[in-house]
């Protein structure tokens, strides 16, 4: 399960992490993406110290979550600085034993004329990536999204597990965000469920919550609550609160053995996080046993 922390020096950390033990979970996602532990691609000693002593003696296993704005779509003059965080964020999770780092694919304007050169560059960027990865004994995991607006690219399901294929390095694989499928799908049109499928194959690590797949741009509402009402967006719901056939598809994906199962359950749902472990539990079974 994702650890969820508001404050930015981890002054909230070790009690998140506390009751991720009450709850009994196997492994926890640590948000760097929320700890201000590094500037510019330098890691800061007192934040990092504080990390690793909230992280030390835990009795489950720990993934990394790097930042949202890494982007190896990006202009070309920011990719080395983009390589650099991403770089110091294997660091961080080999300093606090964590194997799988996650971060998100590549995302660029759609009428872009070079998103093909786009794709190009992340592959070379993802491949020198992997081998920072393998010195480390981590997993760069790339994670699925969905356009993050109107008028935005970024890889299909599908897509994405091609060019994770391509690279073809055990070090260089693929986070499966079930629900963020759905939503490409739901923005960009295609078979939501075959492109689960595609993407299941070179998966090292699922992130389950659940959404209805209708893009958060359909229509205005104006909180999170009303976006439940409608249905709309990036919800992370608990698993069940929406409509993705979870089931069905832990029945037919080609995760391979050893893929982690991660739960992003904000803080907001804390009061159904044991019902969403033991249901996550039971889909990871599924898929486990096919």
């Amino acid at each position: 399960m994702s650890a969820d922390v508001e404050r930015g020096d981890g002054g909230d950390l070790a009690a998140e992490l506390d009751r991720m033990e009450r709850l009994g979970v196997d492994i926890v996602e640590i948000p760097l993406l929320g700890l201000d532990v590094m500037t510019r691609a330098r890691l800061l000693a007192g934040p990092m110290g504080r990390l690793v002593e909230a992280c030390s003696g835990r009795p489950f296993a720990l993934s990394v979550h790097a930042a949202i704005g890494l982007n190896f779509f990006n202009a070309p003059e920011h990719l080395p600085l983009h390589f650099d965080v991403l770089r110091a964020s294997l660091d961080v999770a080999a300093r606090i034993g964590a194997r799988h780092v996650v971060m998100h694919t590549g995302f660029c304007p759609g009428d872009a004329a070079d998103i093909e050169d786009r794709y190009a560059r992340q592959r070379e960027w993802f491949a020198r990536a992997a081998v920072e990865a393998a010195a480390r004994d981590c997993v760069i995991c790339v994670e699925n999204v969905f356009p993050f607006g109107t008028g935005v690219h970024t890889a299909s399901p599908a897509r994405l597990a091609a060019e994770i294929a391509a690279i073809d390095d055990p070090h260089l694989r693929a986070t499966h965000d079930v629900s963020h499928g759905y939503l490409h799908a739901g923005a960009c049109g295609g078979d939501a469920f075959a492109e689960a499928l595609a993407l299941s194959a070179v998966a090292a690590h699922v992130h389950l919550h659940d959404s209805f797949g209708v893009p958060g741009e359909t229509f205005w509402a104006y909180t999170e609550a009303e976006k439940m009402h409608f249905g709309l967006g990036d919800l992370h719901l608990p698993l069940g609160w929406g409509d993705i056939p979870f089931d069905r598809l832990m029945g037919e994906a080609r995760y391979p053995q050893g893929c982690v199962f991660m739960i992003e359950l904000p803080n907001r749902f804390v009061g159904e996080a044991a019902q969403t472990l033991a249901q996550a539990r039971r889909l990871a079974r599924i898929a486990r046993e096919r």
